[in-house]
């Protein structure tokens, strides 16, 4: 399963890479401010949001793992895929999975410890454990993309789709097949916690959309990224540290599809906003938004 999981993200990753270069990219990575706010919204204010939703509300052990877990884990190699069917910029999404990609390799590790001290367990994590989840799911298929991009030319944008729809495919299918394969633990799980989840979804979104800074498409862009996470590093830490939790999968998988679900309003919404946004550059201020 993980390896059909792996194939799907990676097909995803590449056609994204096929539509950008490393100038384009370097563009937007050098704002500090940016940074900032990637750094703050993702990597801060949302792991704070889930350990103190986690010690308010009583629900069950391992979907309290499940939340942290993956706020811990804010990479989401499927991100820039996601966005553009929203109508964000594809440059800014390509850069912002990337930048988080990096910048978990040295902050999961340590976030995980912070957060293991809340709750006085004793988790960890190496780097190079995240690097090696990050690197096979994201940095080196996104690289394989953006080399593909010239060998390809004015066909690159149509092998993206192809590689993109069949990721899209393999994914859904795979998904679908977990949940009916655990649906008798899944869904319990989804409708025990639902209120947490509910709230972690709009609180994380409220979070990115107010760090986002005035460019509309920037602000969604950060949104979404900052309640979408990697549940497959999700799963390597629960695996790592908590090898006798059998529900950790399904536990992941019900945040998962509850988070996916509690955002489509906001989702449908900056859809429509965006579709009359100008192009702008970030960090630029618009009137939208």
């Amino acid at each position: 399963m993980r390896a059909v999981v792996t194939s799907a993200i990676v097909l995803q990753v590449v056609a994204v890479g096929i539509q950008v270069s490393p100038g384009e990219i370097w563009a937007v990575i050098r704002r500090p401010i940016w940074i900032f706010q990637v750094v703050a919204a993702m990597f801060v204010a949302v792991p704070l949001l889930a350990v103190i939703l986690a010690k308010s509300f009583e629900i069950p052990m391992v979907m309290r793992g499940a939340l942290v877990l993956l706020a811990i884990s804010a990479v989401a190699p499927l991100l820039p895929a996601k966005l553009l069917q929203v109508g964000s910029d594809p440059t800014y999404d390509v850069t912002l999975a990337a930048v988080t990609n990096l910048l978990a390799i040295a902050t999961v590790p340590f976030t995980l410890q912070i957060v293991g001290a809340a709750f006085e367990r004793d988790v960890a994590i190496t780097p190079a454990a995240v690097a090696g989840v990050l690197m096979k799911t994201y940095l080196l298929p996104l690289a394989i993309g953006m080399m593909a991009k010239p060998i390809f030319g004015p066909r690159g944008a149509q092998v993206g789709e192809w590689a993109g729809n069949a990721g899209h495919i393999v994914l859904l299918l795979l998904v679908l097949v977990v949940i009916v394969a655990n649906g008798a633990t899944v869904f319990p799980l989804l409708w025990r916690s639902v209120v947490v989840i509910v709230l972690f979804a709009a609180g994380a979104l409220l979070i990115g959309h107010t760090l986002g800074g005035p460019d509309p498409r920037a602000r969604t862009s950060l949104a979404i990224a900052t309640v979408t996470r990697h549940p497959g590093l999700a799963l390597l830490i629960a695996t790592t540290n908590f090898p006798q939790a059998r529900e950790a999968q399904s536990a992941v998988v019900a945040f998962v599809l509850g988070t996916a679900v509690a955002s489509i309003p906001y989702t449908v919404w900056r859809k429509r906003v965006l579709a009359g946004a100008p192009r702008a550059v970030v960090g630029v201020p618009t009137t939208i938004g």
